[in-house]
């Protein structure tokens, strides 16, 4: 078998973990990544290798993956890392997420939300608090990458990459400068939101894998210290998902429940500012989707358009939300005709 130099480098760290030469070494592809993920294998061991150039996010996943293991929480286990390789070996999760674990249950039945795929994302946000508040409490946030907080500069850079990198692609000729007085008005909005918590930032479904039942979390190195409320919307306005707005409801429920186990919490309070954060997290998506689906050509976020400019176009619309935005509202609904 032939492999390059960095497949070497896995290799010999595989065999001085396992004891043994590596029989296949297979790249994986992660959707929005730069990182290069292999599994390597042998009868009846397999492991996930990830070189990154990136020694702060590397830094970021390893010392997260370390803090919520030791909190008990179900994360992969960090067998090596080494960080002047820039590359680190990883318990195997196996390949199903809760996104493929929930179009199985659809494909089994006509039911658009089944039984079995509600009860995983039940146990899903009876773990989110513990991220969030439980090991929040006590994990270094010295380690986030690249931001350390949900902060306003934070807002700002998700909101440019929806004005760079999707706009001009559907509509060249769009003034993005109107847009500005709307961000502002958002992100004055979110500022009122109880922050201070751990914010696992991608909280969706092809995050978390699925073995025997059970959920397992991956991705969060790029946690920071934030809000609750993100990770909820991330996870249940997922717009590939298609949650019905009934389950979506009553899973909103069972995690405000979960979280007031470990925090103060006032619903009234936490539901206000909800339909701020669907707004704030469609515009980091679409942002992701207009530079990897019409920039770089990845038919899943390109196909994933449509479905996230409908969720946000909804909550601009929503008699529910706060503030208004007035300009926003009128370039999603441009952005939704042209793709008509």
């Amino acid at each position: 078998m032939t492999w390059n130099s960095e497949e070497e480098l896995l290799a010999k760290y595989f065999q001085d973990l396992t004891g043994k030469q590596p029989a296949s070494l297979s790249i994986l592809h992660p959707h929005a990544s730069q990182r290069r993920m292999y599994r390597i294998a042998d009868p009846g061991v397999s492991v996930i290798g990830v070189i990154n150039p990136l020694v702060a996010e590397n830094d970021a996943f390893v010392s997260f993956a370390r803090h919520f293991r030791a909190a008990g929480l179900p994360v992969p286990e960090v067998y090596r890392y080494e960080p002047a390789q820039h590359l680190y070996l990883l318990e195997d999760l196996g390949n199903t997420t809760l996104l493929n674990a929930l179009t199985s249950a659809r494909a089994e039945t006509s039911d658009p939300f089944p039984p079995q795929a509600e009860a995983l994302y039940r146990q899903v946000l009876t773990i989110l608090p513990r991220f969030q508040i439980e090991a929040g409490r006590t994990i270094d946030y010295t380690k986030c990458y690249p931001n350390s907080d949900f902060s306003s500069d934070a807002l700002r850079s998700d909101m440019a990459s929806f004005v760079q990198e999707l706009v001009p692609r559907i509509l060249p000729d769009y003034e993005t400068k109107r847009l500005e007085a709307d961000f502002n008005t958002l992100i004055t909005s979110l500022s009122g939101a109880q922050g201070g918590f751990f914010l696992y930032r991608d909280f969706q479904s092809r995050n978390i894998m699925v073995v025997k039942n059970h959920p397992y979390f991956i991705d969060f190195q790029g946690g920071r210290k934030g809000p609750l409320q993100y990770d909820v919307v991330s996870l249940l306005y997922q717009s590939s998902a298609r949650i019905p707005e009934a389950a979506r409801a009553n899973l909103l429920e069972h995690y405000l429940n979960e979280a007031a186990r470990y925090t103060t919490l006032n619903p009234t309070e936490f539901l206000a500012l909800l339909p701020a954060f669907i707004i704030s997290r469609m515009l980091q998506v679409l942002g992701v989707y207009g530079r990897e689906g019409l920039g770089a050509g990845k038919e899943y976020f390109a196909s994933s358009i449509p479905s996230a400019l409908a969720t946000l176009s909804t909550e601009l619309c929503s008699e529910t939300l706060p503030i208004k935005l007035p300009n926003l509202t009128l370039c999603v609904r441009a952005l939704l005709e042209r793709l008509r």
